[in-house]
């Protein structure tokens, strides 16, 4: 029985220090912090706390199963952040990792981001392991462990700093993940964000009561007012109406940044049929990504309502039961039959849910799309083009006007296209490259709109058509590159590759007949923006409709948020992009035109302006009412 105890009061250190150790390792794959003082200070309460619980609550026998649960548990938590950090580079809330069991989906993906030292997390599991198989105890010790004297003591202790910890930075906005978890503790963080909830620690302060948050005019003049617009009336709007009763084909490309528009390797275009297709349209080329933590998903919701996503959860799973507002239902009105078509799992991202609170009438997703010609996560946009054209057809047949919203997958991450799909020839230099890759499948994604366009003009579905084409978020990441990418792209951009080319992503507008004269924009825009823009081409009327974008073809002026990719209260204006660490004092401004650094005291009043602009979209989210 001494022995017994005497190896139950082992593992209670084996557990405490293989953790502490794990926290250090932890600490410094993501933060570059091997500092054992901050581990203590800031990770060994929480790992007491769950140690002391166990020695309390648990009897002999299920002690052991229980730290070897926990063990997992906690390992796995570790190396889920390190996986999440090198491709986001954000600690992930509790919410993003309860998405884990959509990791099958995107394994490919997620395989190229796992590095080998991770897995020495379970290095101690399989020694545990090792000691329930063999029955063995490697260390010996007449130590007893006292709930009175050691247990209770360590219990009120480590709950009190844990306790402390949190109190003491619960009023505090959380910009950026990274910073926080390394200042305040990667285990205090995800309790932090527990209680903050999908906000991400943003202030909430809307500037309008619940009263007023019901009324669509008060919040729209209050977004206005916000961001220094005054109102044009429908009646006097540029190009408004123009392509009143057309058809909307709105394409969401895959990973697809402005970069590969018009560039040109070895002489041979990236982008041909673009390239083309731009000479009779609105190009926005200086329009940036607004997606939070759900990414493509993110993408849809703000290109069919022109509202923020959610800060550090994916829109779609956690609002999943409200009534968004959203282009779907106003075209509605206007008699218009909507339906969105992407090859994937309806259930990733939630989109089972998702597609019915944007007011979809349709849906078309992995079940109707089947299982031929596989490229990544699932069938080729080729497929999603050739199986989605019949349906468009069969309204054009009824002269029954539609928005179709197509959602690709093929250029998603790793980027790997078969050979008999490769439409660009890669020079050597560039082979092996993940920029190479990238380059392949943006080619093949050009590839697929020009087919498309062909079929539509075939059809005769083209010149009743708007037809836009916007990127999700970004493909290239600095954490997914090799030795020679850095180089590479400072060749094909012919400057050093920043942020500013990072987020930014193109948006194309044709229409025959209106956009034939062509018209490229560099102008500052964002996604929330390609709604509005889109609806005044369409005739319809935004008046009593909230959305924190503006028409691009009527405002000028813009001031453009970003939170998740960027720490929150980042913002684009037309001149500089600003970027906070813990608060304004301590930010970052560059210039857009040549990412300078230059000072940023002058643009204090953009940051102010942003923070009440995501303080009221996430006020005016938790407002509206449920499906």
């Amino acid at each position: 029985m001494q022995q017994r105890k005497a190896f139950f009061g082992t593992i209670f250190f084996i557990f405490t220090i293989s953790m502490a150790l794990k926290a250090v390792f932890v600490r410094y794959i993501l933060f570059q912090n091997n500092n054992l003082l901050d581990t203590i200070t800031l990770e060994l309460s929480y790992i007491l706390l769950f140690a002391c619980l166990i020695e309390y609550i648990a009897t002999n026998k299920l002690k052991f199963p229980l730290y070897l649960l926990l063990n997992i548990l906690l390992s796995t938590l570790f190396f889920g952040i390190a996986v999440y950090h090198s491709y986001f580079g954000n600690i992930p809330t509790y919410y993003a990792l309860m998405q884990a069991g959509q990791v099958g989906a995107v394994k490919d993906s997620v395989t190229q981001l796992i590095q080998p030292e991770y897995f020495l997390l379970y290095l101690d599991f399989i020694l545990m392991i090792g000691i329930l198989l063999t029955r063995k105890i490697p260390l010996r010790s007449n130590f007893k462990l006292s709930k009175v004297k050691v247990i209770s003591p360590l219990l009120v202790l480590s709950f009190a700093v844990c306790l402390a910890n949190l109190f003491l930075h619960k009023d505090e906005i959380i910009t950026n993940s990274a910073l926080a978890a390394e200042t305040k503790g990667i285990f205090n963080y995800e309790a932090l964000q527990a209680y903050y909830g999908p906000n991400g620690g943003l202030p909430q302060a809307s500037a309008l009561s619940d009263k007023e948050l019901k009324n669509e005019e008060t919040i729209q003049d209050k977004i206005n007012e916000i961001k220094g617009i005054k109102e044009i009336p429908d009646s006097k709007r540029n190009y408004f109406g123009a392509a009143k009763g057309r058809n909307l084909i709105l394409i969401q490309f895959e990973s697809m940044q402005d970069f590969p528009i018009g560039l040109k390797i070895d002489g041979k275009e990236v982008t041909p049929n673009m390239n083309k297709l731009i000479q009779n349209s609105f190009y926005f080329n200086n329009l940036y990504q607004q997606t939070g933590a759900g990414n493509t998903s993110d993408a849809e919701f703000i290109a069919n309502t022109s509202l923020y996503p959610a800060g550090m959860v994916a829109t779609s799973t956690f609002f999943e039961k409200k009534a968004f507002p959203s282009m779907p239902k106003l075209l509605k009105k206007e008699g218009y039959e909507s339906f969105t078509l992407h090859a994937d799992k309806v259930d990733f991202w939630n989109r089972v849910e998702l597609y019915p609170s944007l007011g979809f009438d349709k849906y078309y997703a992995l079940e109707f799309f089947g299982k031929e010609d596989l490229i990544g996560l699932g069938p080729s946009d080729e497929v999603l083009i050739n199986k989605g054209m019949p349906l468009l057809t069969g309204l054009h047949e009824k002269n029954k006007p539609f928005y179709a919203h197509f959602v690709s997958m093929t250029s998603h991450h790793p980027y790997v296209i078969p050979a008999d799909k490769d439409v660009f020839d890669l020079p050597e230099r560039y082979k092996n490259s993940i920029v190479g890759k990238y380059i392949q499948a943006i080619s093949y994604n050009d590839m697929v709109l020009g087919k498309f366009i062909e079929q539509l003009k075939a059809e005769g579905i083209w010149e009743n058509t708007v037809l836009a084409f916007y990127g999700d978020h970004m493909g290239m990441h600095h954490t997914m590159f090799k030795e020679k990418d850095p180089e590479i792209l400072k060749e094909l951009l012919g400057h050093e590759y920043t942020k500013i080319d990072r987020f930014n992503v193109p948006f194309v507008i044709t229409a025959p007949g209106i956009t034939d004269q062509g018209m490229t924009s560099d102008q500052l825009a964002g996604q929330l923006d390609m709604m509005p823009t889109l609806a005044n081409l369409l005739g319809v009327s935004l008046k009593d409709y909230v959305h924190f974008g503006q028409d691009l073809l009527n405002h000028k002026e813009n001031l453009i948020g970003m939170r998740y990719y960027m720490p929150a209260g980042s913002f684009f204006n037309g001149e500089i992009v600003f970027t906070p660490e813990k608060s304004f004092d301590d930010g970052e401004a560059l210039t857009l035109e040549t990412a300078t650094k230059v000072p940023h005291a002058p643009y204090k009043k953009d940051y102010d302006r942003i923070l009440q602009l995501l303080g009221l979209s996430d006020a005016y989210l938790k407002s509206l009412p449920e499906k």
